[in-house]
């Protein structure tokens, strides 16, 4: 990001979530009944946004998903790989040539590509995995050989599904660090929205 020089061409999308029943904590009234909140804050049910928005531009047009959330918990539970890639693909129809986008690392931001298969992997994932990128392996090797070739092979790079949409079309992802959002100006604008 330090190498940015041009933020107009910057767009940060995120996710977030409001109550229906959203209430500031403070607000100015008349002391009357009529002009004080009869629902405590944070009751209802639950809306989950999804959007993306630049410093010049404001909001990307027909860029916004917007859906009742089944549950009250944790809306990351409801947000998933199919409908965010969904979602970014009516983001990238709408956003101007060669932007640069700024998102976090949520789980369904960084879909990997033949993501290299772990211990928790069964014996014939890592035979398979292991011979679509060209390496010599069979039923015959002990899981922890088959582990250690992984290793061996595993590419140095990442590759993520989003990543190659975003690039088909001429953008480029930068990912914050995890747990710092105040990179991401997008989490601003929610706060104000919120507030």
């Amino acid at each position: 990001m330090n190498k940015i020089t041009n933020w107009d061409n910057v767009v940060f999308i995120d996710e977030t979530w409001l109550n229906s029943n959203h209430t500031v904590p403070q607000s100015w009234t008349d002391d009357t009944k009529a002009s004080s909140s009869k629902v405590p804050m944070g009751k209802g049910g639950r809306l989950i946004i999804c959007h993306a928005g630049s410093a010049g531009g404001g909001f990307v047009n027909n860029a916004l998903l917007a859906f009742e959330s089944k549950s009250t918990k944790e809306y990351h539970e409801e947000m998933d790989a199919n409908k965010f890639k969904e979602w970014f693909k009516t983001l990238l129809q709408n956003l101007p040539e060669q932007c640069t986008i700024i998102m976090d690392n949520a789980s369904y931001h960084s879909v990997q590509i033949d993501r290299a298969p772990t211990q928790a992997n069964k014996k014939a994932d890592l035979v398979a995995w292991l011979q679509r990128n060209g390496v010599e392996a069979d039923m015959e090797l002990l899981k922890v050989e088959l582990l250690r070739l992984v290793r061996e092979h595993r590419p140095t790079k990442l590759r993520y599904e989003i990543d190659e949409l975003a690039l088909e079309h001429g953008h480029k992802i930068i990912r914050t660090p995890p747990y710092h959002c105040q990179y991401n100006a997008i989490e601003l604008i929610w706060a104000q929205i919120k507030g």
